[in-house]
């Protein structure tokens, strides 16, 4: 009788603490294989009778093979992230929530190279047909061959004998691994942790499919480089967590603008989407965030810790748009992590920039735990999850950092925070109008107006960017920096908050719907602070005056009165 993955509570408490033991992290595991072959079960289930150009059964019986002979290779074989995200990706194809672009028994028949590389891994002899999409072969954690005389889809033949593994279409017949049109998957690797740096595998992005990015050599030593440069950095408990749960590291762009960017999915457990960080405490800091995303995932697929979905109206100090609950948890998590990462670096190698990223983040994570902790959403288990989280944060609130660092984390989480309220809360139009009239009476104000949440898109500020650039730069901003970022701002984060102050008046005459500074305004003004605290109302009061008036009121004496 199959029995359901249970984790004791003192494993509970372990991971809400921010870290797990190897048991704790050996039921992670095991919970997402149970998930991976219930996943292969339900696309058996789903192609059942159809009528397919390459069936599952005779790879189906190859993986039974395999088993029978490697339970362990094929076991790690199925846990590959880019196999979680094709199994993703072809069963909502047959469900139809999702169209493909590729006929379903190519989609399908991937199957077919999962199982030729599991039978390969396990020193199996075999012969099988195999999917060609659009000119590639691709073999999860082997690499791709190329035939680029095929534009469109067809089958190859795979065999090994004597252990040569070969791919074979038409007159060409591909070697593994010695052939010029076969690109195998490199691995770097440090301290024990030797994940694939996977640059060509179609499913390794699980934002979309994807092509071959291949990196240089001089590219792939880069990587392996800072990775050994960040591992010492990390906290024992997140390099076992790496070296137990993340198989594959996929090198990926960076933002518009040149922001590094990170991210994991629970649908590509394992795998870790990441630009080349500028540093290696920035490369240290985003593999324990994203550990912390990958155990929190592998935790929810074995018991749930809130509703899944759900409106997005949490405030979320890391995101500049509304998050829902079970979005918020996640990052609440993430950030534990992160915090703890610049607690212990502080201890251990003082700087400005640990003192400021650990009160930043200290403060923003605790905000939100308390916050997630009062959610509605929460099951039980999430409740005591999220308690464990906001008492383990609010510890640390003891431990003292420099007048620095303390300043400059407050004014960076009153700036994410106001921008937030500006970009996303709408005032109640018809106590807006009644506020005009008190203005222009030269009447007190009457009662601040109710606002609802309007999400809108948004972008991070090129200020706020700044900000967590200042502690790395003591020397000042590199000359590339600045892109974005406004006179206003260079004077605001430099400490002249006088001329900070009349540079953001004069862009808010300019430009009256620039949330960047009206928020400025509110940091550089003491007497500007309700743009802190209601700023879409001072926004909106001034957009109402000067539709009525057609005169500009001052916008640092109009939030002067709407803050009496």
């Amino acid at each position: 009788m199959l029995t359901p993955h249970r984790l004791p509570p003192r494993f509970v408490d372990q991971l809400a603490g921010g870290g797990g033991d190897d048991a704790v992290l050996t039921v992670l595991s095991d919970g997402q294989f149970s998930a991976r072959l219930v996943a292969l079960r339900a696309l058996l289930d789903e192609v059942s009778g159809r009528s397919l150009l390459l069936e599952v059964g005779e790879a189906w019986d190859l993986l039974v093979e395999a088993q029978r002979k490697s339970p362990g290779l094929v076991r790690e074989t199925l846990l590959l992230p880019q196999v979680g995200v094709w199994l993703t990706d072809v069963l909502r194809s047959l469900r139809g929530t999702v169209e493909s672009v590729a006929p379903l028994w190519v989609d399908v028949g991937h199957l077919r190279c999962v199982a030729v590389v599991a039978a390969h891994l396990s020193d199996l002899d075999f012969s099988l047909d195999v999917p060609v999409s659009r000119g590639v072969i691709s073999l999860p954690s082997l690499g791709v061959a190329t035939f680029p005389e095929v534009r469109t889809w067809a089958v190859a033949r795979a065999e090994r004998r004597a252990g040569v593994l070969s791919l074979s279409l038409g007159a060409r017949t591909i070697r593994v691994p010695d052939d010029e049109h076969w690109l195998p998957v490199r691995r770097i690797g440090a301290g024990g942790f030797t994940p694939l740096l996977d640059d060509v595998e179609p499913h390794r992005d699980y934002r979309a499919a994807t092509g071959l990015h291949r990196l240089t050599d001089v590219e792939v030593l880069h990587w392996e480089q800072r990775l050994r440069e960040a591992w010492p950095l990390l906290r024992a408990e997140h390099a076992e967590a790496l070296r137990e749960l993340v198989s594959t590291m996929v090198p990926v762009p960076p933002r518009n603008g040149g922001t590094p960017y990170s991210g994991s999915s629970a649908d590509a457990y394992g795998a870790v989407l990441m630009s080349v960080p500028p540093d290696s405490f920035a490369f240290a800091e985003t593999l324990t965030h994203e550990v912390q995303h990958t155990k929190l995932a592998a935790l929810t697929t074995i018991e749930p810790l809130c509703t899944v979905g759900g409106s997005a109206y949490c405030y979320a100090p890391w995101r500049d748009d509304p998050r829902p609950v079970s979005g918020l948890f996640q990052g609440v998590y993430a950030f534990l992590g992160v915090t703890d990462f610049w607690r212990a670096h502080r201890e251990t190698d003082p700087s400005e920039r640990a003192d400021f990223e650990f009160a930043y983040w200290r403060g923003q994570t605790l905000h939100a735990a308390r916050f997630l902790r009062g959610c509605r959403e929460l099951t039980a288990l999430g409740r005591r999850f999220a308690t464990i989280m906001a008492v383990r944060l609010a510890s640390w609130s003891r431990i003292r950092v420099g007048a620095s660092a303390a300043h400059t984390a407050r004014a960076a989480a009153q700036d994410h925070r106001a921008t937030w309220l500006a970009r996303h809360l709408t005032p109640e139009p018809a106590a807006v109008e009644g506020l005009a009239e008190d203005w222009l009476a030269g009447r007190p104000r009457g009662k601040l107006p109710v606002s609802a949440l309007t999400p809108r898109p948004a972008s991070p500020l090129p200020r706020m960017e700044l900000r967590h650039l200042l502690p790395r730069t003591p020397a000042g901003f590199p000359s590339d920096a600045f892109t974005g970022a406004t006179a206003a701002d260079l004077r605001h984060l430099a400490g002249d908050q006088d001329a900070a102050a009349r540079l953001y008046a004069a862009d808010i005459a300019a430009h009256p719907d620039d949330v960047s500074a009206w928020i400025g305004l509110g940091l550089a003004d003491p007497s500007s602070r309700a743009l802190l605290r209601v700023p879409a109302v001072v926004m909106a009061v001034h957009a109402e005056i000067l539709r009525r008036t057609g005169e500009f009121p001052d916008p640092r004496v109009l939030a002067a009165w709407v803050g009496r």
